[in-house]
């Protein structure tokens, strides 16, 4: 008999330590496996799209400083343009609750082109517009690195 520290004696068996322990071998097939893996792809989903909400809801509440900015310029700010504005913010705001609809991702793609045309009637917002353009891209190819989700445009809408 050899204590778990000391070398066996030449011609015994070894005995595998994780059959000891009870261990079996993961097969790639193995149910388990597969709803571990279904598990982390549920997580990841979530987890991005909560990125994409919380990315909407800041870009709200950018959009929500403009008017305050906007009133101190020269050309100062109109009903039509703060309207709009507070329109737009609440949109943003709705999206974000909706992006756990199967739909959410396309729709708040959607609305990342309807920001980026107030550059038109608000041209000082262009800087801002770009910055979370490229967040929601960045967040959009995460996601589709991590869920293998459609490449190209479909990727703005899956």
């Amino acid at each position: 008999m050899t204590l778990p520290n000391e070398p066996a004696e030449p011609g015994a068996e070894q005995d595998d330590p994780a059959a000891e322990a009870g261990d079996s071998v993961v097969e790639p097939g193995d149910p388990v496996v597969e709803q571990d893996d279904s598990e982390r792809l549920r997580r990841a989903d979530r987890a991005t799209r909560g990125g994409l909400a919380g990315l909407l809801c800041l870009e709200a509440f950018v959009v929500l400083l403009v008017p305050r900015a906007l009133a101190q310029t020269s050309s100062g700010l109109s009903g039509t343009k703060t309207g709009l504005l507070l329109g737009l913010a609440l949109i943003l705001v709705v999206c974000a609750f909706l992006l756990r609809r199967r739909w959410g991702i396309g729709a708040g793609s959607g609305l990342q082109l309807l920001v980026a045309a107030t550059v038109l009637l608000i041209p000082a917002i262009a800087v801002v517009v770009v910055f979370f353009l490229l967040i929601w891209w960045y967040l959009l190819r995460t996601r589709h690195q991590l869920l293998a989700t459609p490449a190209g445009w479909r990727m703005l809408v899956s």
